[in-house]
């Protein structure tokens, strides 16, 4: 039987501009300016896209790595200087940008909906030989965004504006974020200015006594697992959440050795691997009361939960306290 070869049909290139931009959208940047080739219509098609997804990978490693970067950057929003981005999303960790953040202000400026910075960049301290992240804070425009619906940040700084007001924001994920040095800006005033926050993932700054998380929107939060824990180095630092309508919770970095829970009414489930302690080698001492009702006020606080995975790391410190027993009730433990 012989086969019938059907001939080829562009599809894609009959669809209007307007939604091809939005599917180029969806893959990163370099990915949509490879269409350029395919023919005279696709050849300027990727400067349309409403938004950035950069490595800076991406561009040849070389002395100009930095200029060849920038400039790509600004010509993107130049050819867009009067439509709006959807997206920015740039990942530069593996060299520093000076006056990047001026591009995000202008990135912001053109009303995105997402930000997604990944600035793992390092310097070396001549001194003591260490590598220490380079932070450079987010432009002011920032904290009163009223389109910014999720907000990525890895290693940047982000400094008290005076006024946090972000009225659309729905998720948010702050990795080793360092606060200003005024001590006037931190986790807790910046969750309140985001009135419909629904997600916060938050691997922490070390530097912070207390964080604390306050919101009556939030349904999902998180502190992953930290790699970068000091093995021989206790701190002593305090978590405290209050969210009567957080559905979710995971807490997997054992920094913190005193967790404050508040109003957790509506939790269904929650991820536990901690031990309330910090640094290799610190061992609960069962003897310890005030350590003990801490751990009792924890879990009173997550009484009402439905479902519990718990780690045996977690096991291993709670058996010290009394009345545990109480508390796990298989029925809702899981």
């Amino acid at each position: 039987m012989e086969s019938t070869v059907m001939p080829g049909f562009d599809r894609i290139s009959e669809l209007p501009e307007s939604l091809i931009s939005q599917i180029l959208l969806h893959l990163p940047t370099k990915a949509s300016v490879k269409t350029s080739v395919l023919s005279t219509r696709w050849k300027n098609l990727w400067l349309n896209v409403p938004g950035l997804d950069l490595n800076c990978r991406d561009f040849p490693f070389q002395n100009n790595n930095e200029k060849l970067l920038i400039d790509f950057i600004d010509r993107f929003l130049q050819f867009n200087n009067e439509s709006r981005l959807q997206k920015f999303k740039v990942d530069y960790s593996r060299d520093k940008i000076i006056k990047f953040s001026d591009r995000i202000g202008d990135a912001i400026s053109r009303g995105i909906r997402v930000l997604d910075v990944e600035s793992n960049t390092y310097y070396r301290d001549a001194d003591d030989c260490i590598d220490y992240p380079c932070i450079e804070f987010m432009p002011l425009n920032l904290y009163s965004c009223k389109t910014l619906v999720s907000l990525k940040l890895s290693y940047s700084g982000l400094e008290d504006p005076g006024f946090v007001y972000l009225p659309c924001l729905k998720f948010m994920h702050l990795r080793e974020v360092r606060w200003d040095s005024s001590g006037t800006m931190n986790l807790e005033k910046l969750v309140s200015g985001c009135p419909v926050l629904e997600e916060l993932i938050y691997l922490h700054d070390d530097k912070l006594v207390v964080t604390r998380v306050r919101s009556r929107s939030l349904k999902r939060f998180s502190i992953p697992f930290r790699h970068k824990l000091s093995l021989f180095r206790r701190v002593t630092q305090t978590f405290e959440i209050d969210a009567p309508g957080l559905e979710y919770m995971s807490l997997k970095a054992d920094h913190f050795d005193r967790i404050v829970v508040k109003n957790l009414t509506s939790l269904f489930m929650i991820d536990l691997d901690i031990k309330f302690i910090v640094g290799f080698g610190w061992m609960f001492d069962p003897e310890d009361l005030p350590k003990r009702n801490e751990i009792r006020d924890f879990l009173t606080g997550i009484s009402s939960v439905r479902h519990m995975v718990i780690s045996h790391n977690t096991v291993k410190v709670y058996i010290f306290v009394q009345q545990i027993l109480v508390f796990f009730y298989l029925g809702n433990s899981h």
